[in-house]
């Protein structure tokens, strides 16, 4: 069950401070009414977990959140009709953003500060940034996106959002994982250009020049080999179902991760953001 968060601190944020802005920096607004949105509530000490819910307007969304005071939102993908209590199976799934989600825990076989859901520190950190700055270089250059927004997740990861345009949102699940491999490889053999290595080698490899190394040169190339063994170990290790799936719900921007406290929120720089950035809820309400 999620660490509950005092409904009356909640009732505080969802009056005085939760807005939907940070979502609309990454949605289109007219299409709010479209959207899937999934909610966590607290009832009788158990988690209840509920989705295919959506709003006319953002005004009716702001009224529920600040009558039903849920624990956590999530926001998924359009739909026609609208999901208003009806299964998203038996609807016209219209679009969703292409998503990546980085969690630290995937890097926990080589984490060596400390292990699972609760830990994340600044020598751990690196292992998530970097694995962002390669997947939004990978994206701009490769596929010549360029409406990528960063998310944190409000406790250990984060999450890219591509809203394009709508050949962006309307790609099916097979496109979906096929730009996820790309990006993060599966299995120890695969093949991929000198330009992705070479961007590999610089973000994860701290190389910037890889020069053209002779044939008999066994001293270069060795060093290049242990180089990239380190690399391999730190590519991107994204959570694939979250990319092909659909139909996933991803937590909302601007909205609070229910166990930390913290804000889920928009990141200006990949480069320079820490965990320690997003404010908590009572910070907020402060």
């Amino acid at each position: 069950m999620v660490r509950l968060i005092p409904i009356d601190i909640l009732e505080k944020f969802y009056k005085h401070v939760f807005s939907l802005a940070q979502l609309f920096k990454i949605i289109d607004p007219s299409t709010f009414h479209h959207r899937e949105f999934g909610f966590v509530f607290i009832k009788d000490d158990k988690e209840i977990f509920t989705r295919n819910r959506s709003f006319e307007t953002p005004d009716d969304f702001l009224r529920f959140v600040r009558s039903e005071i849920p624990q956590a939102i999530s926001v998924g993908g359009l739909y026609d009709p609208p999901p208003r209590g009806q299964s998203i199976t038996q609807l016209k799934w219209l679009g969703h953003e292409l998503i990546f989600d980085l969690d630290l825990t995937e890097y926990d076989d080589i984490r060596t500060c400390g292990k699972g859901k609760e830990h994340v520190c600044r020598q751990c950190w690196p292992l998530v940034r970097d694995s962002a700055i390669f997947i939004d270089e990978t994206l701009r250059e490769d596929f010549g996106f360029e409406k990528i927004t960063w998310v944190f997740s409000g406790r250990r990861g984060l999450h890219c959002w591509v809203s394009e345009s709508s050949e962006v949102m309307e790609l099916d699940e097979e496109a979906r994982e096929a730009i996820v491999e790309w990006i993060s490889p599966q299995g120890e053999n695969f093949r991929r250009p000198l330009y992705w290595q070479k961007r590999a080698l610089k973000i994860f490899g701290k190389v910037d020049q890889i020069g053209r190394i002779d044939v008999v040169d066994v001293t270069a190339k060795k060093k290049v080999a242990e180089i990239w063994k380190t690399v391999r170990k730190r590519l991107p290790r994204v959570d694939r179902q979250v990319t092909i799936d659909v139909n996933r719900l991803l937590r909302m921007p601007g909205s609070i991760h229910p166990t930390t406290g913290r804000l889920v929120t928009i990141v200006k720089d990949i480069q320079t953001f820490y965990v320690d950035d997003s404010p908590t809820i009572y910070e907020l309400i402060s």
